[in-house]
């Protein structure tokens, strides 16, 4: 009888342990939260000189069926020094022959000018080093899957 009864059980249990599991599978995979992560980055102004690597998902929000805020972790890696980034927009503003190569070489300089200023806040970086960020991103449920949509 004892078996019986355990069998019963696991078939109760079953369903209950599938719907849990469709719960966290209806939110956003680990690769959707990264290509999210990565997205948000471009907006960054340390994205001219750096990249992003090990994206994790520390919690999340949901807020409704097609909208999570999700927090995560990542590292930033320092892949060229401001000074370089200097250069390449010099030789760029040197070369620059129509309007829209004028327009690029300017948004390049804003970039630099905050990209030196977050330099001055937070702190000299040599290349190759590595900073811990967490940062927060909200993400809304298309028909194609979980896509960025900016910050909370």
């Amino acid at each position: 009888m004892g078996q019986l009864t355990r069998f019963f059980a696991l078939i109760v249990f079953l369903p209950l342990l599938a719907a849990c599991e469709d719960e966290q599978a209806s939110g956003p995979s680990a690769d959707e939260i990264t290509t999210a992560v990565i997205e948000r980055f471009r907006d960054d102004p340390y994205a001219k000189v750096g990249h992003v690597e090990n994206v994790t998902k520390t919690n999340s929000i949901a807020e409704g069926d097609d909208e999570m805020i999700v927090m995560v972790r990542y590292e930033l890696v320092f892949d060229r020094t401001v000074a370089d980034f200097a250069d390449d927009v010099t030789e760029k503003g040197k070369a620059a022959g129509t309007m829209d190569d004028v327009g690029s070489t300017v948004r390049d300089a804003l970039d630099l000018v905050k990209t030196k200023m977050l330099t001055l806040k937070e702190g000299e970086y040599k290349v190759g080093d590595r900073r811990v960020v967490e940062d927060e991103i909200r993400l809304l449920k298309s028909e194609k899957g979980w896509i960025y949509r900016g910050r909370p």
